[in-house]
C-alpha cells in the first residue's frame, strides 16, 4: 500500500499526525510518567516488602558496595553478566542512606528507575506510535506491567527486565536533535550494562542505518553489549540443569505466563481458566494479539510493522530463553497433569515478553487511528488495555518479601553483636529468602 501520506521523507511517521491536536508539550508528558511511574510502582508494592531486602539486592550488590569502594565494583560481573544499574543504587545507598534505611532506599531507587523507563518508553517511540494517547499508554505500561507485584517491583536485581522492555523503543528511536542523540545513547549504554539480552534487538538498527544520531544511540548499545559479551566469557555464569525443557513445556509455559499473564491479574484466574478449559484454552487467549500483530503487518507503515514483528519475535524469544537457559525438571509443564501444572509460576520470565504482546495491541490502535480507519474501535480498544492493566494493579498481588524480615528491626541486634569484646570486624543480618544475608561492617553501624 502506498505509504507516503503517513510519512515524512525521511521515513518516520509524519510530524503532523504526531502534532494534531495536541496542547501538552511531549517533555511534560515524560515528566508526568516519571513521577506517575514512581509514585505507582511504589504503591503496588506491600508495605512489608519496601522494608526487606531480597537476595542479590542485600548480598551481592549491597554486600560487594559495603566491602569495596562502590565504584569499584560497579563492572564486577556476578553470574556471567554485568549489573551496572542496580550496583549504582547500592553504591548510592551505601554513600547516602543510614544503614537503618537501607532496604526502603534500594526500593526506592529501583520504582525510580521505573518511573525513568516509562518516561523513556514515551519519548523514544515517538517515531513508531503517531497517535499520542497511544504513546502515552505505552509509557504507561511499564508502571502497570501486570504480575509485576510479585518479585519484579522494588527489586533492584529484577530491573534488568525493565531494560529489556525498553530495549525495542531506545533502538527504533531517531532523535532530531544531537543532545538527544547523546542522551539517549548513554542510556543505551547503561541499560546493555545491566541487561544482555539488549542484544536481541541489535538488528533494528539496520532501520534508517545512515541516521547518525540513531548510531549514537546504537553505539551506546552496542558498546555496552561488547563489554556484556567478554563478561560472559571471562566469568561464566554457573551451569543449570543438564535436561533441556520439552518443546511442549516452553510453549505452554509461554501461554500460561504471556498472553494469559497480559490479561488476567490474578494466578487464581489463570488457574481457573487452564483447568476449565484446557491448554488449547490457554492459545485462545493469544488470538487477539495475534489480530493486532496481523493488522499492523496489513495496515502499518514500515516502522510500525518492523516494530510489531520485532515485538511479537522479542516476547518468544525472550521468554524461551529465560525459561531455557534456566532450565529447572520442576518447572516443565508439560511432564506433570495440568492441575499441576497450574501452580507452576515463573513470574518474573513473563512480565516483559506479556508487555510486548500488550504492546503490539497499543501499537495496531495506533495504526488505525493515524490510518483514519476505524478509530472508534481503536479508542475502545486502547481504553480497554488500560482498563484491563489498571485492574491488575489493583488486583491483589502479594510479593515474594511481603513476609520480610524487616531490614530497619534487625539493624540494632547488628549493632548491639558489635559492641561485644572481642567481636569480629563485621556482622551478619539476614534477609529473604531463608538462607542469604548481608556481611555488613562494624564501621558502618557505629553511632
Amino acid at each position: 500500500m502506498d505509504a507516503s501520506p503517513a510519512t515524512d521523507e525521511t521515513g518516520r511517521v509524519a510530524p503532523s499526525l504526531r502534532a494534531r491536536a495536541a496542547r501538552v508539550p511531549d517533555w511534560a508528558w515524560a515528566v508526568a510518567l516519571a513521577v506517575l511511574g514512581s509514585v505507582v510502582s511504589w504503591l503496588r508494592i506491600e508495605p512489608a516488602a519496601r522494608a526487606a531486602l531480597w537476595a542479590e539486592d542485600g548480598t551481592y550488590f549491597l554486600g560487594d558496595a559495603l566491602a569495596a569502594d562502590p565504584l569499584s565494583v560497579l563492572l564486577q560481573p556476578y553470574q556471567g553478566y554485568l549489573h551496572l544499574v542496580p550496583r549504582l543504587i547500592a553504591g548510592v545507598t551505601v554513600a547516602v542512606v543510614p544503614v537503618e534505611g537501607y532496604a526502603i532506599a534500594m526500593t526506592v531507587g529501583s520504582c525510580l528507575v521505573v518511573g525513568a523507563v516509562s518516561a523513556a518508553v514515551f519519548v523514544c517511540a515517538r517515531d513508531v506510535v503517531a497517535w499520542r494517547p497511544a504513546r502515552i499508554v505505552l509509557g504507561a505500561l511499564t508502571f502497570l506491567a501486570p504480575a509485576a507485584g510479585w518479585e519484579v517491583l522494588g527489586n533492584a536485581a529484577n530491573l534488568h527486565w525493565y531494560l529489556l522492555w525498553l530495549a525495542p523503543w531506545l533502538l527504533l528511536a531517531a532523535p532530531r536533535r544531537r543532545s538527544t542523540a547523546i542522551l539517549l545513547g548513554v542510556v543505551g549504554l547503561a541499560a546493555a550494562l545491566t541487561e544482555i539480552q539488549m542484544l536481541l534487538f541489535l538488528p533494528l538498527l539496520a532501520w534508517r542505518f545512515r541516521d547518525p544520531n540513531r548510531w549514537i544511540i546504537g553505539g551506546g548499545v552496542l558498546l555496552g553489549s561488547a563489554m556484556q559479551v567478554a563478561a560472559l566469557l571471562l566469568s561464566p555464569r554457573d551451569p543449570g540443569a543438564e535436561s533441556s525443557p520439552p518443546l511442549l513445556s516452553t510453549v505452554q509455559g509461554y501461554l500460561y505466563h504471556v498472553p494469559m499473564e497480559a490479561i488476567l491479574p490474578s494466578r487464581q484466574w489463570k488457574a481457573a481458566w487452564v483447568l476449565h478449559f484446557g491448554w488449547w484454552g490457554a492459545a485462545l487467549v493469544l488470538l487477539p494479539f495475534l489480530v493486532a500483530l496481523v493488522w499492523v503487518l496489513w495496515r502499518g507503515v514500515a516502522v510500525e510493522r518492523i516494530a510489531a514483528a520485532a515485538l511479537a519475535a522479542g516476547s518468544v524469544v525472550a521468554w524461551s530463553a529465560a525459561y531455557v537457559l534456566n532450565s529447572n525438571p520442576d518447572y516443565f509443564f508439560s511432564l506433570v497433569p495440568v492441575e499441576l501444572a497450574v501452580h507452576i509460576h515463573l513470574t518474573r520470565y513473563g512480565v516483559v515478553p506479556a508487555l510486548y504482546v500488550l504492546a503490539i495491541v497499543v501499537l495496531a490502535t495506533s495504526v488505525s487511528w493515524r490510518a483514519g480507519v476505524l478509530r472508534r474501535t481503536a479508542a475502545a480498544v486502547l481504553v480497554g488495555v488500560v482498563v484491563v492493566t489498571v485492574v491488575s494493579v489493583l488486583v491483589p498481588q502479594p510479593s515474594s518479601r511481603s513476609g520480610g524480615p524487616d531490614w530497619g528491626s534487625a539493624v540494632p541486634p547488628a549493632r548491639d553483636a558489635c559492641t561485644i569484646d572481642g567481636a569480629p570486624d563485621e556482622t551478619t543480618i539476614a534477609i529473604a529468602p531463608e538462607g542469604w544475608r548481608v556481611e555488613v561492617p562494624c564501621v558502618r553501624l557505629d553511632g
